[in-house]
């Protein structure tokens, strides 16, 4: 049974209003590590960035705040604790918009808390049973990143392997003086939703210079495709995990279109002479309402 329940956020205490230090409460801590992440064999890869923990009190209700891992926080409790721990990541890459991620499961666990001992906690996570791929592609077979829209653009994307691949092979491009510019989709339609349901774009990336991120919307398989550039990743010099959400893009398209493409757009800077963008694990994931 729990004998005392007051949580703590941040970094510093809360302290009751006595003048007796004496009967202060000692709190618990505990002290969790990053995710595992497991995946079945039709997923993908299970290499997530889940940057941080949202934790909640299952027996209470109460929200006991958010972590970044690996994380320790202090909890003025004594005995059995219900907790709830939700994967957090940055949705589209932006430190100021963290959010639980709902297409993977929290971890439930009870540990028994006692004051001024440290408790670890390994969560475990999944992709929820609802979660519906509409595409995935790692590159290891094939390089469908081949869909040139502009047809003034003669550069060719190309397979990046060994040193320079994320997992096993990677696609991507490079820009030059000779080929400044590239707009290139991958040639898969996707059928999605616009009626509101949560669907994110997974991917890794790396790149030497600005990656656009646009949807190409079709009214059918055959119509001149509506082209809306979204989003912007900055230069990055090590692989980086991103999370973007579509939902309210797709929204915009409105009902009658149907279909959909990823396109990935690139335009060389007045200050180089070369730079390079590789792309791997793309994942294109709805959770349908209930």
């Amino acid at each position: 049974m729990k004998k005392i329940k007051i949580y703590l956020f941040g970094i510093g205490l809360f302290f009751l209003g006595s003048c007796d230090l004496d009967k202060e409460p000692i709190p618990a801590y505990i002290h969790i590590k990053p995710f595992t992440v497991n995946v079945n064999n039709n997923q993908g890869t299970k290499e997530q960035k889940i940057s941080d923990v949202w934790v909640s009190d299952n027996e209470t209700g109460d929200f006991l705040g958010v972590f970044e891992l690996p994380a320790t926080f202090p909890i003025i409790a004594d005995g059995d604790t219900n907790l709830s721990i939700a994967p957090g990541i940055l949705e589209n890459g932006i430190n100021a918009t963290p959010n639980i991620y709902s297409l993977l499961t929290s971890f439930e666990t009870e540990i028994e808390l006692a004051p001024n001992e440290i408790d670890t906690i390994q969560p475990t996570t999944k992709y929820e049973s609802r979660v519906e791929f509409h595409y995935k592609q790692d590159f290891e077979s094939s390089n469908p990143l081949d869909e040139i829209i502009d047809t003034t653009i003669l550069l060719e994307t190309k397979i990046f392997d060994n040193q320079l691949a994320f997992e096993g092979i990677s696609a991507g491009f490079t820009l030059d003086e000779d080929n400044p510019k590239m707009e290139v989709a991958i040639s898969h339609f996707m059928e999605l939703e616009t009626k509101g349901d949560l669907t994110v774009l997974e991917m890794h990336y790396k790149n030497e210079g600005i990656l656009q991120i646009a949807l190409l919307g079709y009214e059918n398989t055959s119509s001149t495709p509506v082209l809306t550039y979204f989003l912007a990743l900055n230069p990055q010099s090590d692989w980086n995990k991103v999370y973007i959400n579509l939902t309210n893009q797709l929204v915009g398209y409105g009902s009658q279109f149907k279909y959909f493409k990823i396109l990935f757009g690139a335009q060389l800077s007045a200050e180089q002479t070369s730079s390079t963008y590789i792309i791997d694990n793309i994942k294109v994931l709805e959770l349908p309402d209930d």
